[in-house]
């Protein structure tokens, strides 16, 4: 056999090994193909925090100085923690949406409009002033109808602290 035709030989038979392995079926990873592309559409989960806000301080003024200082992650928990205390079956946030100048948080609840938080990154960290919140028109009456996030960041530490609830949730 010439070098030529021996060189053909190996490399038809390499060729035959290697396209016999490539019909090799690989395992299924779920939400995965085998050309790690996306099978699922991933889900997007609305509801959770955004982690760049989790630690970022609430930069708005406190009206009670004996109030710490707190974080939107933390303001969050004590807003699920009030509505769970009032037996609430649904979580407070009911999606987040990131705007120009930071977020808006829809709640589940009826008495709240949407939230909005202005943020910004000063040196290595994040900090968010609370705007001011529309109650609605259900409000009994207009002075009461808007609420200063200040106010509304006091309010939800003061009963998301403590549960003054002693029966239990029917």
């Amino acid at each position: 056999m010439s070098p030529s035709r021996y060189q053909t030989l190996v490399l038809l038979a390499v060729s035959l090994v290697l396209g016999a392995c490539a019909r090799v079926p690989l395992p299924q990873l779920p939400g995965f193909s085998n050309d790690d592309e996306p099978t699922a559409a991933v889900v997007d989960d609305r509801t959770a925090t955004p982690r760049d806000l989790l630690g970022a301080r609430l930069a708005n003024p406190r009206v009670n100085p004996d109030t710490p200082g707190m974080t939107v992650g933390k303001l969050i928990e004590f807003a699920d923690r009030y509505l769970a205390c009032d037996c609430a079956a649904t979580r407070f946030v009911r999606v987040w949406e990131q705007t120009p100048e930071g977020y808006r948080l829809t709640t589940n609840s009826p008495n709240v409009r949407p939230l909005d938080f202005v943020c910004r990154d000063v040196a290595s960290e994040r900090e968010c002033f609370l705007t001011e919140i529309d109650r609605g028109a259900q409000s009994p009456s207009f002075e009461e109808r808007f609420i200063p996030g200040a106010e509304f960041i006091q309010f939800l530490y003061e009963n998301g602290v403590r549960c003054e609830r002693e029966e239990p949730c029917p």
